[in-house]
């Protein structure tokens, strides 16, 4: 077969339906999804996570899922929580490790992510207490760096992370990791910059949460980044 050539039309980009749809993705560095509404996207996620608990249920084995918080994961904590209530997923063999939380901050203040992830998803699925991994915001500042390392080799000791789910922020951060974070980087304790604590606010968090906790997700096995 001969090969062809495509060109994006000016100024509009491709046309729909005028030429292959996987051409939209050639010029994507990781393979896109598009959806038509946040509700869609967010059941295909989560049906994603669920083919993942149950193939390791039936494996006998646990799946270790890193989650990220704020505003990204609402909607696919809904549709988890549903498919728990109507089709019966059971998270009973699942780990969950939190990808951030701010600093300092009580898990009591609505706030925290330790707070919107029991509230939103934690609280209405069969996990285990003890297998619910967040960074700890009480904490004294002189002992956060044995915390970090501690969470690390909790991570290694389930033979890292499955699945990790992400969201990205309107400056290219993913998590509290922002623009120029090393890919190599691991827990820790970041500043955050001025556009990540405005997000914050506005999504109900306080603008004064200047410091969190942050880890890169660049060796995870698969990662899924929702964009809403």
């Amino acid at each position: 077969m001969a090969a062809r050539n495509y060109k994006l039309n000016k100024p509009g980009g491709l046309k729909p339906g005028a030429d292959p749809a996987d051409i939209i993705r050639k010029f994507e560095k990781i393979y896109t999804n598009i959806y038509e509404n946040e509700a869609s996207g967010a059941m295909y996620v989560a049906r994603e996570i669920a083919g993942c608990i149950r193939e390791k249920q039936s494996a006998g084995e646990m799946c270790v899922l890193g989650m990220t918080t704020g505003k990204s994961p609402v909607g696919l904590f809904r549709a988890l929580v549903e498919l728990h209530k109507k089709e019966g997923l059971s998270f009973h063999n699942v780990v969950i490790f939190s990808l951030d939380e701010f600093f300092p901050i009580s898990p009591k203040e609505l706030q925290s992510r330790n707070y919107s992830m029991h509230e939103s998803l934690l609280d209405h699925i069969d996990i285990k207490p003890e297998n619910i991994h967040i960074p700890d915001g009480t904490l004294p500042q002189d002992k956060v760096e044995t915390f970090c390392r501690d969470y690390e080799a909790l991570i290694e000791q389930y033979d890292g992370i499955d699945l990790m789910v992400l969201g990205t922020g309107v400056q290219g951060q993913i998590g509290f990791n922002e623009p120029g974070t090393y890919t190599n980087t691991r827990t820790r304790l970041v500043a955050l910059g001025n556009e990540s604590r405005k997000a914050a606010a506005s999504s109900g968090c306080m603008s004064r949460k200047a410091s969190g906790y942050s880890r890169s997700s660049a060796h995870e096995r698969r990662v899924i980044v929702p964009v809403w």
